[in-house]
């Protein structure tokens, strides 16, 4: 960790901020091993698009239509898009590789301990929803063709196959100490998802009923466009990975990560788009299921490949995940990361806990969905307060107009960033407190996880 502490930390990071060069051109200066533009999109797309993929469908039509989606997401993606620049310029600014550090550098060392709490506990709240929905996709393959009793047959039961295919394929993948390794398996798991959404617009035209769905465009009133909030920073929350995803570059260049968060960004816009739009025009207003693979209720064997791939975008999502939450633990205790033995004991204690959990408590969506609300925290409300820190340590009396814009667009992020945050906990709130019926819930925050199908 590269912040000062004490009682001069706030002359000596403003002197710092003012007069040491950017990690940026320090790096430019000689070779180094990291991942290429491409490899950054791959880490990028993969780490944003999860679960809320399957959720989109429904989003739009909670939302009031096509239109106010589509609107309301890019107007998002705006700030959200320039949250990932912020976070890697003041990674520049700080000298540090991950959000906690950098957080600490500029709001001083104990906000260490409230950025990397936050961060660790959000990693494993992502990991344990990454193997209950590992869990859900392989249940009902064997429910498909096996029956409704598969789980009374050993090597079929949920616990056994979860924790051989996630021993198999995440765990070999959580023990690198740099992430750039992992865009490898990113582009494994970018591919997947292309198959998920060919397979969603497939059905969409080549689905056959009687009734030709009805869907919207616009919304009867303007409150149906606050249910796809909770969804937007669901999906696109990849901010905790953005400062360990531009350290690991390998020409660190703030001007090419820049590049790299637009694409990803437009990549992920475009492909949340199309299957939501294709997903609800498939069943129509009223009809969406929650996850739109549910609404597919035919055994076939183009189905069962894309609920295979889901598990396995999962399987490639997890370690960047426990990357993050790991740092953020050995950072808090302030060890380090350089030491294998402590690397690999952290990782099989994160990884063994999170198992355990996911097999013997399948149904955690009430506390998950309270940690959804740090979505929000980690999209708008840290970047902010990191832009509006940083801008004063350099520029205290403001005397520049462009710091002084920079300073109102932080406080306008900050304020968007409040105002999601009272949105997604209140509809959380009401999820909780909701009646069951036999519409499945608008999620507002992580996946909603269903009771077995094994009887």
């Amino acid at each position: 960790m590269d912040y000062l502490t004490g009682d001069t930390e706030w002359l000596n990071n403003d002197l710092v901020l003012s007069t040491a060069p950017s990690p940026s051109a320090t790096h430019n200066n000689r070779t180094r091993r990291g991942a290429g533009i491409l490899g950054t999109i791959f880490l990028i797309v993969n780490t944003t698009l999860g679960a809320g993929l399957l959720n989109f469908p429904q989003a739009f039509d909670k939302a009031g239509g096509v239109g106010t989606s589509v609107v309301a997401q890019f107007g998002f993606l705006v700030f959200i898009t320039a949250a990932l620049i912020i976070l890697a310029s003041c990674s520049d600014s700080t000298g540090n590789n991950t959000m906690q550090d950098a957080f600490a550098a500029l709001c001083g060392y104990k906000s260490l301990i409230f950025c990397g709490i936050c961060v660790a506990i959000y990693s494993f709240g992502c990991c344990l929803t990454f193997l209950i929905i590992v869990g859900d996709q392989f249940d009902r393959v064997f429910a498909t063709y096996y029956g409704l009793d598969y789980c009374h047959t050993w090597y079929l039961s949920r616990p056994f196959v979860t924790a051989l295919s996630c021993s198999i394929f995440i765990l070999p993948l959580c023990f690198f100490k740099r992430l750039d390794v992992l865009s490898y398996a990113s582009s494994v798991g970018c591919i997947t998802i292309i198959y998920v959404i060919w397979l969603i617009i497939y059905k969409s035209l080549t689905h056959q009923t009687d009734i030709v769905p009805s869907i919207k465009i616009w919304p009867d009133n303007g409150y149906e466009v606050l249910h796809i909030i909770p969804i937007i920073c669901f999906a696109y929350q990849s901010h905790m990975t953005a400062i360990p995803t531009y350290a690991c570059m390998k020409d660190r260049h703030l001007g090419k990560f820049t590049l790299c968060a637009v694409i990803s960004m437009l990549i992920c816009f475009g492909t949340y788009s199309i299957v939501g739009y294709f997903g609800y025009l498939t069943f129509g207003s009223g009809k969406v299921p929650s996850d739109i693979l549910q609404g597919y209720t035919e055994k076939s064997t183009v189905l069962t490949v894309a609920i295979i791939a889901i598990a396995v975008k999962n399987f490639t999502t997890y370690p960047i995940v426990l990357y993050c939450g790991r740092d953020a633990l050995l950072g808090i205790f302030n060890v380090n990361l350089d030491r294998i033995g402590v690397r690999v004991i952290v990782t099989l204690i994160w990884f063994v806990s999170s198992l355990v959990i996911a097999i013997l408590v399948p149904d955690i969506s009430p506390v998950i969905n309270l940690l959804g609300t740090l979505s929000a925290i980690f999209i708008f409300v840290l970047p902010g307060i990191c832009l509006l820190q940083n801008i004063l340590l350099k520029d205290p009396e403001l005397y520049l107009n462009k710091n002084r814009l920079l300073i109102v667009f932080a406080i306008l992020l900050i304020a968007l960033g409040a105002f999601v945050c009272g949105i997604v906990f209140v509809q959380t709130l009401q999820d909780l407190y909701k009646t069951p019926s036999k519409s499945l819930p608008l999620v507002t925050g992580f996946r909603q996880f269903k009771e077995s199908l094994c009887v």
